[in-house]
């Protein structure tokens, strides 16, 4: 709660110094001294932060003016926050503030912060500027946000492009390592054991593509890679587009986290161990523990509803052609109410038998699908793989024995 209550008062002050610095940019005009930088910040403790974060530090020390244009920002009093964000269709902004509260900001979260120096001339720096003040009016400075194609870093990469447009070559094919998306965001993701299992939950396989070098550069380390390694024409002549990074502020070294065993992998695993004790127990006792199999299936069909939801009743891009649906069945929740009962439809046990069997098949050549699964998979599978098929057995059982009575 003290780490939330900071984070909040600190978002009050930006905003406050957003405020201030708006009436600023009317007219003004910089000077040739003027600097202007790209700013990365390293990754954060939360999982909306784990990937970096890019902004445009401009600063003239003749008019006195040092202010962050940040891409990142979105408003919490916007009607349905929540709603517009689950659907995909939530506005982030380009707001600005002071540099030195951006950097307090983020060395309250031990974020370090590094800059480095567009090499513009004079002319280049006010043609920038004038896009970034153009941007920033209100009725230019909202957009629809996109993780993967439209965000705080590829912002300020299609918008130095179009101020300079075919004047800005990327020297990047070193930095081609035959990454997906997911591949991508993976790097980042090992401190974030349950972000990683929900993204590879939720997203499908259009992040399963190969991104290219340039496409890298939606996460601010790559948008800081690609740049360096950029140019920019001056005068007919080619000259490297930034300086080396400058480090404004460093991180403390984080505390090494503790193993743990709360893990989605491992809780999956302790889960299929438990299922199949009480299913080896069940086929001991010759009985069905009717409770297990809703909870089970009926968690799954929600899962799988959910999933549906993000393919179709939103406009997330990533969230299409989710093969998770193969398993994580959305009529699941459907059956599962059948299943609790003590009597169980011909059908639904038909149902079980197929949905098992198709679950099964998928658990063991996954790998021919377009989609990388979580390693949670397995376990999930062969779970629901095995209790499906029981239940099958178990109600066919049944039958026969009825038949005989």
């Amino acid at each position: 709660m003290k780490n939330y209550l900071k984070k909040i008062s600190l978002l009050f002050l930006l905003a406050c110094f957003t405020v201030q610095a708006r009436a600023q940019f009317e007219g003004v005009q910089i000077t040739p001294d003027a600097k202007i930088s790209l700013i990365t910040c390293s990754s954060g403790d939360d999982l909306y932060a784990v990937f970096g974060h890019s902004a445009v530090r401009v600063q003239d020390p003749t008019l006195g003016m040092d202010v962050i244009f940040n891409y990142g920002t979105f408003d919490f009093n916007e009607p349905n926050f929540y709603l517009k964000f689950a659907r995909g269709k939530l506005n982030y902004k380009l707001s600005a503030a002071h540099f030195s509260d951006f950097v307090y900001s983020y060395a309250q979260d031990n974020r370090s912060v590094f800059e480095q120096e567009l090499n513009l001339t004079p002319e280049q720096k006010q043609k920038y500027w004038l896009f970034l003040t153009n941007n920033y009016l209100p009725a230019n400075r909202f957009y629809l946000y996109d993780f993967f194609f439209d965000n705080c870093a590829t912002r300020i990469r299609d918008g130095l492009e179009a101020t300079f447009p075919d004047q800005i070559k990327y020297n990047i094919d070193h930095l081609d390592k035959d990454y997906s998306f997911r591949n991508l965001i993976d790097l980042y993701l090992p401190p974030q054991p349950w972000g990683d299992f929900g993204i590879d939950i939720a997203l499908g396989a259009r992040i399963d593509k190969e991104a290219t070098p340039y496409e890298y550069m939606f996460l601010p380390d790559y948008l800081s890679q690609g740049f360096a390694n950029a140019t920019i024409e001056q005068n007919g002549q080619a000259v490297q587009l930034t300086g080396k990074p400058v480090t404004v502020f460093v991180q403390q070294p984080p505390a090494e986290q503790p193993f743990s065993l709360f893990i989605p992998t491992i809780l999956c695993w302790i889960l299929f161990v438990v299922v199949a004790a009480v299913t080896l127990l069940n086929l001991k006792n010759n009985r069905r523990s009717r409770t297990l199999d809703f909870i089970l299936f009926f968690a799954a069909g929600l899962l799988g509803i959910v999933m549906l939801l993000l393919w179709f009743a939103t406009d997330h891009q990533a969230t299409a052609y989710n093969f998770n649906l193969l398993w994580a069945i959305p009529t699941h929740a459907i059956a599962a109410i059948y299943i609790g009962r003590k009597v169980v439809p011909a059908w639904a046990a038909k149902y079980m038998a197929i949905t098992g069997l198709i679950t099964g098949i998928l658990t063991i050549s996954w790998w021919l699908l377009p989609q990388e699964p979580h390693a949670a998979f397995i376990p999930l599978g062969l779970t629901l793989f095995l209790r499906a098929e029981y239940i099958a057995w178990f109600e066919k059982k049944k039958e026969l024995v009825a038949a005989k009575v």
